[in-house]
C-alpha cells in the first residue's frame, strides 16, 4: 500500500519514504535493462553517453543502406551475366552459320541460316527486356520501361524490313552498299524506325551516360549494368554499339533468303558480316569482363562496409546494451536495500513488511 501521511510523519520517516522511491524507480530501470538488454529505451536515458550514440546510429544507418544497393547491385549484375552469356551463344551461333554460308549458298542452307537468325533476333529482343524484380537490367535510368517494346514483332519492324530490302539488292547494288544501308537502319533512332524505346533511341555515348549508378560509400557511386544501345565510335561498317551491331547481322543474315546467293555481292557480304560479328564477339567479351570487375569491385565494398558496420555497431553496443553480470550486482544490491528499508519502516510504525506491503 502508499504510505500515506508523509507530511506529518517523523522526519527520519519522510527521509525513508523518500529512499524507498528512489530505490523503487531504481530496482524497476534495473529490471527493465535486464528485460530489454539496453540501458535505455530513449536517448535521453542514456546521459552523457547519448551524444556518441547520436553520432554513431547515422552512420550504421547509411553504412546499412549502401550494403542494401551492393546486394541489390549484384543481384542486377548477376542476372545481366547470365543474359550476356546467352547473348554470347547467339553470337557465336551466327559466327558459325556465316561460316557454313562462305561454302555453300544452297537454297535449303540459307533459309535454314535466314530462319535460324530470324528466331535469335526475336530471342535477342526478348533477352533485352530480362528484368530483376520490376527492374530491366538492360535500360539504364529507365530501368521501369522495357529496353524493346514490341520483341515478337522485331522481324516484321521498319529496322527489319528496311535491311531486308538493302540485302535484296545486293546482287544489283554490291556488299558495301548494303552494309552501308544496313548500319543506318540499325543506327536509325527516329520513332518508328528505332526498335528501342525513346529512352535508348540514342547515340552509344548518351546511352552510356544513362547508366543506372548506385552509392557505394561516402560519394561513392559506381554504374551498374550495361544499356542495350551503349558503346563507342560509329564507323562504315558499325553502328558503335555492340547489340545493334549484332541486331543488324541477325537482320542481314534473316534477309538473305531474299537475295541473289549467285552473286558476288551475296558473298563478299556474308564474309564481311562474319568479319563484322567477330568483332561484336569480341566487344561483347569485354563488356562481360567489365561486369565481372564491377561485380568484384562490389563484393569487396560489402566485405568492407561489412567491417565497418560491425565496429560501429559494437560501439553503439557499448554504449546502449546493458551488461546483465553487472545488472544483476545492482539489482539484488538494490533489492537488499529496499528490504532492509521496509524493515525499518515496519519496526518504526510497529507493523509487519507483510502489512505495510
Amino acid at each position: 500500500m502508499t504510505i500515506q501521511n508523509a507530511a506529518t510523519a517523523p522526519m527520519s520517516m519522510l527521509l525513508l519514504t523518500e529512499a524507498v522511491d528512489r530505490l523503487t524507480a531504481q530496482n524497476a530501470s534495473l529490471q527493465g535493462q535486464l528485460t530489454s538488454g539496453v540501458v535505455s529505451d530513449s536517448y535521453a536515458g542514456l546521459g552523457d553517453q547519448r551524444i556518441v550514440a547520436l553520432s554513431l546510429q547515422p552512420q550504421i544507418t547509411k553504412v546499412v543502406a549502401w550494403q542494401g544497393n551492393i546486394t541489390s547491385a549484384q543481384n542486377t549484375l548477376s542476372v545481366t551475366q547470365t543474359v550476356m552469356s546467352r547473348i554470347a551463344t547467339i553470337t557465336s551461333n551466327l559466327q558459325t552459320s556465316l561460316i557454313g554460308l562462305q561454302g555453300n549458298t544452297t537454297a535449303i542452307n540459307v533459309s535454314l541460316a535466314a530462319s535460324q537468325a530470324r528466331q535469335s533476333l526475336t530471342e535477342l529482343a526478348s533477352l533485352l527486356n530480362t528484368q530483376n524484380g520490376s527492374q530491366y537490367v538492360f535500360g539504364g535510368n529507365a530501368s521501369d520501361t522495357a529496353p524493346v517494346p514490341d520483341p515478337s514483332s522485331v522481324t516484321s519492324s521498319s529496322f527489319f524490313q528496311t535491311i531486308a530490302a538493302s540485302v535484296a539488292g545486293v546482287a544489283t547494288n554490291g556488299a558495301a552498299a548494303t552494309e552501308t544501308a544496313s548500319v543506318a537502319a540499325a543506327s536509325d533512332n527516329s520513332p518508328g524506325q528505332s526498335v528501342f524505346s525513346s529512352a535508348l533511341s540514342v547515340d552509344t555515348t548518351t546511352a552510356a551516360a544513362t547508366g543506372h549508378s548506385v552509392t557505394v560509400g561516402d560519394q561513392q557511386h559506381v554504374t551498374v549494368g550495361f544499356v542495350a544501345t551503349q558503346g563507342g565510335a560509329a564507323s562504315a561498317t558499325s553502328t558503335g554499339s555492340s547489340i545493334r551491331d549484332l541486331m543488324r547481322g541477325l537482320a542481314v543474315v534473316g534477309s538473305l533468303d531474299q537475295a541473289n546467293a549467285s552473286s558476288s555481292g551475296f558473298s563478299t557480304l556474308v564474309a564481311d558480316t562474319a568479319s563484322q560479328m567477330q568483332a561484336v564477339s569480341s566487344s561483347l567479351n569485354l563488356t562481360v569482363a567489365s561486369l565481372g570487375q564491377t561485380q568484384a569491385q562490389m563484393a569487396s565494398q560489402g566485405n568492407s562496409l561489412g567491417q565497418l558496420g560491425d565496429a560501429l555497431t559494437k560501439q553503439l553496443g557499448l554504449v546502449k546494451d546493458s551488461d546483465p553480470a553487472a545488472l544483476s550486482v545492482q539489482l539484488t544490491m538494490t533489492q537488499n536495500q529496499l528490504q532492509a528499508s521496509y524493515s525499518l519502516i515496519a519496526d518504526m510504525k510497529g507493523m509487519s513488511l507483510a502489512a505495510y506491503l
